[in-house]
């Protein structure tokens, strides 16, 4: 049974159709385990009208369902948010028990994350990515540095392809986020 999870990251900006068409697409050619509706350019109102339109198509097609950043979303919908390391640290008191998988960029980041309870961390960026311009990727060492050092599981986000997932999977990550192999789809 393979556990490597696949993390579809939304972004409505890069696709040729409305998100749910895109979406229905990738469910049912590429079915990923998650998607993560991250609709950064969005105000609170407006990302709550799409994710529960998301939500339902995900969960027609049992696609578990990541809000990102609006933590009181997530609550409404019974599902798990995802924060920066500082949103994390600044709002933990708010999120009372609320599942939050949190990203990082340095390994004393992921060990702050676990230490706080976070039930899942998203490594990045690792490869060199069109959404960090300019910024060379953490790389492999980065990844393989925190899978070895947390308990909790730990995605890769940024620059995974076709050609360097295996590496990501080989250096125990639980899983791969991917953006524009899903948007474009």
């Amino acid at each position: 049974m393979c556990t490597f999870k696949k993390i579809c990251v939304t972004n409505r900006h890069l696709s040729e159709r409305p998100l749910d068409e895109q979406l229905e697409r990738v469910f049912i050619t590429s079915k990923p385990d998650v998607v993560i509706l991250r609709e950064k350019d969005l105000s609170e109102d407006e990302y709550r009208k799409l994710a529960y339109k998301i939500k339902v198509l995900c969960d027609l097609h049992c696609v578990r369902m990541v809000v990102n950043k609006y933590y009181e979303v997530a609550r409404e919908l019974g599902t798990t948010v995802q924060l920066s390391i500082i949103d994390y640290e600044s709002n933990i008191e708010s999120l009372d028990g609320l599942k939050a998988w949190v990203s990082v960029h340095s390994l004393q980041e992921a060990i702050r994350a676990e230490e706080s309870s976070a039930n899942a961390i998203l490594a990045g960026h690792i490869y060199e990515t069109d959404c960090k311009k300019g910024l060379p990727g953490r790389g492999i060492y980065f990844l393989t540095s925190i899978t070895e050092q947390v308990d909790v599981p730990v995605y890769a986000i940024g620059g995974i392809d076709e050609f360097n997932i295996e590496e990501v999977s080989s250096a125990g990550a639980s899983g791969a986020c991917q953006m524009s192999y899903y948007m474009k789809l």
